[in-house]
C-alpha cells in the first residue's frame, strides 16, 4: 500500500519540475498527472505550490549572496529580470 497515491505523487512531481525549471521534466509529469486523473485544475495548483518554492528559495538566494560577498553597491542586481553584475 502505498501513503501518496499516483495522481498525487505526480501533482508532487509536477510542481516540484517547476520549482527547480525542468521543461521536460513538467512534460513528462503532466502526461503521468493526467494519465493518473488529474485536472488541469490540479495541475496548475500544483504548479502554483512550486512557484512559492521557488520564489522562497530565491529570496533566501539573495540573502546568501549578501552573506558570501557582504553588501555590494550594484543593488539593482536584485531587482526583477537585472541582468546587472
Amino acid at each position: 500500500m502505498e501513503i501518496l497515491d499516483k495522481k498525487l505523487q505526480e501533482l508532487v512531481a509536477l510542481g516540484a519540475s517547476y520549482a527547480v525549471n525542468c521543461k521536460p521534466c513538467m512534460e513528462y509529469h503532466r502526461k503521468k498527472a493526467e494519465k493518473a486523473g488529474a485536472t488541469m485544475q490540479e495541475m496548475l495548483a500544483a504548479i502554483a505550490v512550486g512557484e512559492k518554492v521557488r520564489n522562497g528559495a530565491h529570496t533566501q538566494a539573495k540573502g546568501f549572496v549578501k552573506d558570501v560577498f557582504g553588501e555590494i553597491e550594484c543593488e539593482s542586481c536584485f531587482a526583477a529580470g537585472s541582468t546587472c553584475c
